[in-house]
């Protein structure tokens, strides 16, 4: 109960400390690693710039108020600033537990502000990774499709871009009509594949890897995204074709955030209508995250940057 607790109730923290490119990938450990899991994630994704985790001390003295003082402590032994704001759906008792470095760097933008989806595909799914970004793109559309409300409807829209030049580039989304998304005026964008050209479909590449340890029941290769992936839900303020004598034909459909639409639910949602094999992760800063703290959803569940303290025998380490 302590751990389930732990992984609910704990903090975090990011160290703007790191180069501002995505991370060298750290090297796949067979058996079993002291990092959090969110941790291992976020390292073998290769974008862990800024992020550690933070040990906490397991070893309470029971009743009311321990594990909080607990945490207090080493809020202050680590010297962390800032505001308790707990995730969606964490008990109050919790609360004091939330806080975020408020000293960043501008090599922390990314982890800071972004939000991404780091997956690994088992390799039996697909052929080849072509054939991986158009099953991907299934997924993820069935997964939006579960995690919109039941008022809500969505169309798929393709188009290609193609440069004066020749080079062309095919995308996808997800055209979405209801409360807030009148006369389909919102769209579920990302790294979806278009089905008619997924050759062209630069932003939803994906590559043949090899299949991180914490992978339970995975095949020893899996297929990722080349870049970071991710769906958006936005609101479409603008759509025009541009068309110009060096630019070629280019369809631009410009968006904002969707005011109003609870954000943090359809992807508690959406997490939890993935494969186990699909992680999302947000930023402190990203815009949709209410929590304040970089945090990784798996299975709907969030996992935290917090591992028991090195001296604690009470709990293997996660």
């Amino acid at each position: 109960m302590i751990r389930v607790f732990l992984l609910s109730a704990s903090v975090l923290i990011m160290a703007g400390c790191a180069a501002p490119t995505p991370s060298t990938p750290a090297a796949i450990k067979e058996g079993h690693s002291s990092d959090s899991l969110a941790l291992q994630v976020m390292n073998i994704n290769g974008y862990s710039s800024g992020l550690k985790d933070v040990e906490v001390n397991t070893q309470i003295e029971s009743g009311p108020g321990g594990l909080a003082q607990t945490l207090d402590a080493v809020l202050l032994r680590e010297h962390l600033l800032g505001r308790a704001t707990p995730l969606p759906g964490v008990p109050s008792p919790a609360m004091s537990a939330f806080f975020v470095l408020e000293l960043f760097n501008d090599q922390t933008y990314l982890p800071r502000h972004g939000m991404w989806m780091p997956v690994w595909m088992p390799q039996h799914l697909a052929r080849d990774p072509l054939e991986a970004q158009q099953k991907l793109t299934e997924i993820f559309e069935q997964a939006a499709a579960d995690a919109l409300p039941d008022v809500y409807r969505y169309k798929p829209f393709e188009w290609t871009n193609k440069a004066i030049f020749g080079a062309e580039s095919s995308y996808r989304m997800l055209r979405v009509d209801g409360p807030l998304c009148e006369n389909w005026s919102c769209v579920l964008r990302g790294s979806l594949s278009s089905s008619e050209r997924p050759e062209k479909s630069f932003n939803a590449r994906m590559v043949a890897v090899e299949t991180p340890s914490f992978i339970r029941n995975g095949d020893s290769t899996s297929y990722r995204l080349r870049g970071l992936g991710g769906v958006v839900l936005d609101k479409v303020i603008e759509e025009y074709d541009e068309k110009g004598m060096i630019s070629g034909h280019w369809h631009q459909v410009k968006t904002e955030p969707l005011a109003g639409f609870d954000h943090a639910a359809f992807y508690r949602r959406l997490s939890a209508a993935l494969p186990d094999w699909a992680f999302i992760y947000f930023g402190p800063e990203y815009t949709h995250n209410e929590a304040g703290i970089p945090f990784v959803l798996n299975r709907g569940q969030e996992l935290l940057f917090v591992k028991p303290a090195s001296t604690d025998q009470a709990l293997q380490p996660y």
